[in-house]
């Protein structure tokens, strides 16, 4: 079983969550596919993975595949992997928040924060 993070990754390089999309999303996305380009020059398997997913005909089986791969990558290249997860970010937010998923975000500070999906009733701060 893949990290959660890179099948989101590999599912929305394959063009299965193109909907699913924000703009950062598929600006993150862009940035992703430029990333694994770079790194697929000197890597045969991850460019024929790549290759295999982005194809209009691809199914589950190439995304796992290439799930995988970056699975592999990422175990061997800790940099890369740490790169991954910055510009990737933007892309498994969207594609985890996809189908009735929520996600939530907060980057900072804050004094009260309720981070919730469905509320029912009403909140009150003390």
């Amino acid at each position: 079983m893949t990290d959660p993070f890179l099948d989101s990754l590999a599912t929305a390089l394959a063009g299965q969550a193109a909907t699913a999309l924000g703009a950062a999303g598929k600006a993150a996305l862009a940035k992703v596919r430029e990333l694994l380009k770079r790194r697929s020059e000197d890597d045969p398997e991850t460019q024929a993975a790549l290759e295999a997913a982005e194809r209009p005909d691809a199914d589950r089986p190439q995304v796992i595949a290439l799930a995988e791969r970056l699975d592999r990558v990422c175990a061997e290249d800790p940099e890369f992997a740490q790169q991954l997860r910055t510009e990737g970010a933007a892309v498994h937010n969207d594609v985890s928040a996809a189908h009735d998923g929520v996600v939530n975000i907060n980057e900072g500070q804050v004094d009260k924060l309720i981070q919730a999906r469905d509320i029912h009733g009403g909140i009150t701060f003390n």
